[in-house]
């Protein structure tokens, strides 16, 4: 299934106005097995949020139902593009297999607005969770139960999100389309030909590099004046 089949195919509670496929195939790193996750925005009225009964602000597919997808109403979007959500940031940086409307690029066009030091710290914090819950988990042995326990996947993910915050803290921007070198090195992650130990000096390597790199030469937050006219205009309302 292609991206404008799932908007045309999937009922969510309001006008979606934005649409991508989702998770490594995304990345160009998906795996013969991967699956098909879809990720999208949508606007629910104004009635219906002013009323007794408003729309849930997230929704995800039915147990059992396939493709996996997860939706936020704009709003809930608006939110986690301030906290610098990963999946939510990447969402402004996808340019393939998406789909796009005018609503959509008019905040696209100003991506580089919501690249700051809180994204950062929230990419490094997701990283450095995975760690510590590592750090209590034994792997081979399996002597302790409390704690993460050794996924290629995750670590894949956790290193993935390692370099683009490196890339956001010097002033650039995350990467959604792996290629070359970077995809290359993801992948022997991906198909478990990094050890464990191996996976772990990596991802330390990194954080003591992003760390290394402060006071980080971006802004503070993103920008939210930007993104509260956004939001208003696309409810209908003015800025």
């Amino acid at each position: 299934m292609d991206v404008r089949e799932f908007i045309e195919k999937t009922k969510l509670p309001g006008k979606i106005i934005f649409g991508k496929l989702w998770g490594s195939r995304s990345h160009n790193t998906e795996l013969p097995t991967s699956d098909e996750d879809f990720l999208a925005v949508y606007v629910s009225s104004n009635k219906e949020l002013l009323g007794m009964f408003p729309p849930p602000d997230t929704v995800d597919n039915p147990t059992d139902v396939k493709p996996d997808y997860q939706a936020h109403e704009v709003g809930k979007f608006c939110q986690l593009l301030l906290k610098g959500n990963p999946s939510i940031v990447e969402m402004l940086f996808t340019d393939r297999m998406c789909f796009d409307t005018p609503d959509w690029l008019t905040l696209k066009a100003y991506r580089k607005k919501f690249l700051s030091q809180v994204a950062v710290r929230q990419y490094l914090g997701y990283a450095e969770g995975q760690l510590k819950k590592l750090a209590h988990h034994t792997g081979k042995a399996g002597l302790h139960t409390k704690g993460g326990k050794y996924s290629e996947k995750w670590a894949y993910h956790m290193v993935r999100l390692l370099w683009d915050a490196k890339r956001i803290a010097q002033g650039g921007e995350p990467v959604v389309w792996k290629e070359g070198l970077e995809r290359d090195h993801l992948m022997q992650i991906r198909m478990d030909l990094l050890t464990q130990e191996a996976v772990e000096r990596l991802a330390k390597s990194e954080i003591a590099a992003i760390d290394a790199m402060r006071p980080w030469k971006i802004p503070e937050e993103a920008d939210k004046r930007l993104l509260n006219d956004w939001l208003l205009c696309v409810r209908g309302l003015e800025a």
